[in-house]
């Protein structure tokens, strides 16, 4: 509707000036594509098993992994479709989406490229360390620490320290991989 808006008051020129803000609207509005999904995420949440299972035996904690399930102390963890992350992978994209915008990184494809395979990255390793934990503080009997990350403010905690990390990752590589096509137009 507010595209059609938009087109309808300023023409064609008029939308291709909204385009970005539409598309950031678009994405935000409620949808199913992340439960459409979460059946297909089984690989990820295989993965996120292993590897805190893995994460947990260096600390020389007495762990079973079993596709998705980690046995801990004989108590049982699973790795379930929204415990791979999946909502704040889209999250960190699309704050990374608005950040590129805001910055003009996306005018260099190499940056641009690098700040998404970073958050996707970022945003899994993150996901991993947050599972490991879980799955420790569940296995060593820590109920109430358990509750507080998983369920209380502190999983608002580990939002705000991924959506800081993805800011940082920007920064960094705005920092030190310069684009060069800036680089071109500086005079000598």
């Amino acid at each position: 509707m507010l595209t059609g808006l938009c087109l309808w008051l300023k023409g064609v020129p008029g939308l291709s000036l909204q385009a970005f803000p539409l598309l950031l609207l678009w994405l935000a509005t409620p949808n199913q594509i992340p439960y459409l999904i979460a059946p297909y995420t089984l690989p990820l949440q295989t993965f996120i098993a292993g590897m805190a299972g893995f994460i947990l035996l260096q600390f020389g904690m007495n762990v079973e992994v079993s596709q998705i399930y980690l046995t801990v102390n004989d108590r049982i963890v699973e790795v379930a479709p929204y415990c791979a992350g999946l909502k704040m992978l889209f999250t960190s994209l699309y704050v990374g989406l608005m950040l590129i915008y805001w910055l003009g990184t996306y005018q260099s494809r190499t940056n641009t490229t690098l700040f998404f395979v970073g958050i996707v990255l970022l945003s899994v390793s993150a996901n991993i360390i947050r599972n490991t934990i879980l799955t420790y503080l569940f296995g060593a009997g820590y109920q109430q620490a358990f509750d507080w990350l998983h369920e209380g403010w502190g999983g608002d905690v580990y939002s705000l320290l991924l959506l800081g990390s993805v800011v940082g990752l920007l920064l960094g590589i705005e920092r030190f991989l310069p684009d060069p096509a800036s680089e071109q137009n500086i005079a000598p």
